[in-house]
């Protein structure tokens, strides 16, 4: 009788486990990328802290030693007192209400916090307090806090969520002294209102929403396209491309009711899910708030050179017309590679350049510099 052989045989592996290994792989391998990122942030926190207090050191010391008196002198943000005004109730960006306290404290004396809803008279001592900062400025305020803001001598500012329309601003904004705005193309209708300082500073991605994360597959795609598709423009012209015919396309924008083969994306959808599931994002004629979000979650992306984005857009990969898109889009599929280091680069430029420390500290430097 001949004998049973002994060889092993390898395991048959049931789908789910095999589906299960592949998504654990990539899960490893986004938070190594988070981890690497999260470590050098504090690091870099650390650093400017560091630098800023001794920078404060040093001005101090040149003040004494020195016999020229400089026309402005520099403030020194640790010997601030801040009023910091947030909105009553909680809406999608309430998180920036926590995240720029926190960073404020790091850069100023003493920070108090209170609810537009509150009466200001009782947080609003004379001669104490160096800076009022109303952030989003949806909430109504009351008569007496606009006479409460009115009569202080402290500066005054407003950080606008810019989610209403802009004439209905137009009854607050001559109280402040500095508006910053979401977005550039309000400055003109801002300074029209009143005797303003308009600057703007987008609010920075919210670092526990946008962030390099593993979705399920409803959230997949191969081209997110974010922007309209108005004829002989380069989204139009692109819809209609070959290249795309073999894709699986998310659209979000005006004009796309013609390309039934496009998944349109819902209001309700959650965004940070859908840019971690896009392989390439194209963006046109997009907010620098929207281009930073993509960036934020570790996803490449191409941008119109019509979009408005962060100051240093060095680490950003643009187009100007159609024909340079589709050479990126095609390039930058092949070479997968080249196209993780852009969306790395991306992604740091963010974390170190953009976070709600440098925006608190970029706004403060406006006011008091």
């Amino acid at each position: 009788m001949p004998a049973k052989s002994t060889k092993s045989r390898r395991p048959v592996q049931h789908p789910n486990q095999l589906y299960l290994r592949q998504m654990n792989a990539t899960l490893n391998r986004k938070l190594k990328s988070i981890r690497h990122h999260l470590v050098a942030q504090q690091s870099d926190l650390q650093q400017n802290l560091m630098k800023m207090i001794q920078d404060g050191k040093e001005q101090s010391n040149d003040s004494k030693d020195s016999e020229k008196v400089s026309d402005s002198p520099r403030v020194q943000y640790k010997q601030l007192k801040v009023l910091l005004i947030t909105p009553a109730m909680e809406r999608e960006d309430s998180a920036n209400s926590i995240l720029i306290e926190q960073s404020l404290r790091h850069l100023v004396q003493h920070i108090d916090e209170i609810k537009t809803i509150q009466p200001l008279a009782d947080h609003t001592p004379a001669h104490e307090l160096d800076l009022i900062l109303l952030l989003d400025g949806e909430d109504a305020l009351s008569n007496q806090n606009l006479e409460v803001l009115r009569a202080s001598s402290a500066k005054k500012a407003i950080w606008l969520a810019d989610q209403s329309d802009v004439k209905q601003m137009e009854s607050i904004i001559p109280v402040f002294d500095y508006v910053f705005t979401q977005h550039s193309a309000h400055i003109p209708s801002y300074q029209r209102m009143g005797n303003v300082s308009c600057h703007e500073i987008p609010f920075p991605p919210n670092p526990t929403v946008f962030c390099p994360q593993v979705v399920g597959r409803e959230y997949e795609s191969d081209i997110y396209i974010i922007g309209d598709a108005y004829p002989d423009s380069c989204l139009y012209t692109l819809a209609k491309h070959a290249w795309l015919s073999d894709k699986r396309v998310r659209v979000e924008g005006e004009g796309w009711e013609e390309f039934g083969a496009f998944v349109p994306v819902k209001s309700y959808e959650i965004r940070e899910k859908l840019y971690n599931g896009a392989k390439i994002v194209v963006q046109d004629n997009s907010s620098a708030k929207r281009i930073m979000e993509v960036a934020a979650c570790g996803t490449f992306q191409l941008i119109s050179a019509s979009s408005s984005g962060p100051a240093n857009m060095d680490d950003f990969q643009r187009y100007v017309t159609f024909e340079e898109l589709v050479q990126k889009l095609g390039h930058y599929w092949d070479h997968v590679d080249q196209r993780r280091l852009a969306a790395s680069r991306a992604l740091s430029y963010i974390t170190y350049n953009q976070s709600y420390l440098h925006k608190s500290l970029q706004l403060m430097d406006i006011i008091f510099q």
